[in-house]
């Protein structure tokens, strides 16, 4: 019972401090210690205990598994986004089954309730680290207030607000706990700055500015509602990921390649627009294609390129795309087109850019095919790579560096290719598949925030996912979802109508 009462109050099961009958469990221990209950009803009040910290250990183990969000409310929250704003929000989830109750009855029979119910936390690495960032922003005192300013703080500074800044940044441990608070900018408080910037994807400037002061002036428990539903996500997921495989984290817009529990590969990634969410899925990568052609998906023709083709006829031929009917190359007309732009129809006629420096998918891509269409791939435009906000794909993930990719999973190719191999495939600019050996699992996910390296990062929630997740949690239920008029980047301005060269996958 001891094991059971400490477990209901350990944050690792119970991070979200529900209540589980505890008070009625406590309150039956107590009178049954101070001898309250008369020898006629204590077994009465020692049956009723067992049933209620049955229950509880129950509920408890439901907690753990499934946690209390209505995933299947979150769905259609996400399918109700392209009713009322146009938006393909795609999330492949599961929610899982109820344990094996046989192992559940074992681990009360023979006392290792802690064992079971460790062996049952999702995704645990991550979990845990979570768990651990959730006590911490718990503890934390209260943020002081800083005032706005327009005038940037710097290096050399003097101000009653560096204090301030000082004392902030000390509580959630950016600024030394033994540096010293006073009125100077010193290099101390810089690198806290670049420390606290870089964890929050604000511009590294070593300065305060209005934007910081914004973040800093947030409270903690605006921290702590954030760890709180990234907690629940992780209930979507298994205890862990295979011994090799590649994370897309969309909400961080970086990939990981993980490989025996290490990470031995970062890189930053462009993913799909706030209109056009990258989906959220599990896949594996099979093959590579150097010097690939892009077939233009017939919603890109609808919504971006007959608009193009409109003010720039010479689109085509400036970016070396190819027009086909069936497979005879065809010279295209507005006329031609116009009829399919409003229509729910296909249409008949395929747009394919041949291989080379301008292609939309640059020299590499690599496949992991998907009802979605959409993969991993290098890009002709590397300056996306380092605005704040990399969202500008029409759901593809544009990555930083495609070649140290590639290198690793040459590892896994049919056939042997050195770095001089694929160069000379690449001056040939001909389409070649490299298949691999072993497919690679690839997991695209949404973790808003995380600790890495020992420092813990809070991500924008660009599609607003979270927000959806925490109005479909028990009790704090909505039964639709509407999306505010005032976001990070609206979605207006994210999906203004494209220039010729912002045609991409």
């Amino acid at each position: 019972m001891s094991q059971l009462i400490q477990a209901l109050n350990d944050p690792l099961f119970n991070y979200k401090n529900k209540s589980f009958d505890q008070k009625s469990i406590k309150r039956l221990f107590f009178l049954l210690d101070a001898g309250d209950i008369s020898s006629g009803k204590q077994a009465a009040v020692y049956a009723r205990l067992d049933l209620m910290l049955s229950n509880s250990f129950v509920r408890l183990v439901r907690f753990i598994v499934q946690g209390d969000v209505d995933w299947n409310l979150v769905q259609k929250k996400l399918e109700g986004l392209e009713q009322s704003d146009r938006i393909r929000a795609r999330w492949e989830m599961s929610s899982k089954l109820f344990p094996n109750q046989n192992q559940l009855v074992s681990a009360v029979t023979n006392g290792n309730i802690y064992d079971y119910l460790s062996s049952l936390i999702p995704m645990e690495k991550r979990y845990k680290k979570l768990v651990k960032l959730l006590k911490d922003y718990r503890v934390m005192d209260k943020f002081p207030k800083i005032k706005y300013s327009n005038k940037e703080l710097k290096i050399g500074n003097r101000s009653s607000r560096v204090e301030q800044i000082k004392k902030r940044l000390q509580i959630s441990g950016d600024y030394p706990k033994d540096a010293s608070i006073n009125s100077k900018f010193d290099e101390t408080l810089r690198q806290a700055v670049i420390t606290y910037q870089k964890r929050y994807l604000l511009k590294v400037t070593g300065m305060v500015d209005k934007t910081m002061t914004y973040y800093l002036n947030q409270p903690a428990k605006t921290n702590i509602q954030s760890i709180i539903t990234n907690l629940d996500k992780t209930k979507l997921y298994t205890k862990s990921f295979e011994d090799e495989y590649v994370e897309v984290n969309i909400p961080d817009f970086n990939l990981r390649y993980y490989k025996d529990d290490e990470k031995i590969m970062k890189m930053g990634l462009v993913v799909g627009r706030i209109d056009r969410p990258t989906p959220l899925f599990h896949n594996a990568i099979r093959y590579m294609v150097i010097n690939p052609t892009w077939t233009i998906p017939d919603s890109l023709i609808k919504r971006d390129l007959i608009h193009v083709l409109r003010d720039n006829p010479a689109y085509l031929e400036e970016n070396n795309i190819h027009v086909y009917s069936g497979n005879k190359e065809i010279n295209i007309t507005q006329k031609m087109l116009d009829p399919y732009e409003t229509s729910k129809k296909r249409v008949p006629y395929r747009f394919v850019q041949f291989p080379g420096d301008n292609n939309a998918l640059g020299r590499i891509k690599f496949m992991f095919p998907n009802k979605y269409a959409v993969y991993l791939h290098d890009t002709d435009n590397k300056t996306l790579l380092s605005r704040r906000y990399k969202i500008y794909s029409s759901g593809c993930m544009r990555v930083e560096k495609p070649f140290e990719l590639m290198d690793i999973l040459l590892e896994h190719a049919k056939g042997s290719y050195s770095r001089s191999d694929i160069e000379e495939i690449i001056t040939t600019d001909k389409p070649t598949t490299i298949k691999l050996r072993k497919p690679i699992p690839v997991h695209i996910l949404y973790f808003t925030v995380y600790e890495e390296d020992g420092l813990a990062y809070f991500k924008n929630d660009i599609y607003l996912y979270d927000k959806i997740i925490e109005e479909s949690v028990e009790g704090h239920k909505k039964a639709t979802f509407t999306v505010p008029e005032k976001r990070m980047i609206s979605v207006k301005k994210n999906a203004q109508s494209k220039k010729p060269e912002q045609i991409k996958p």
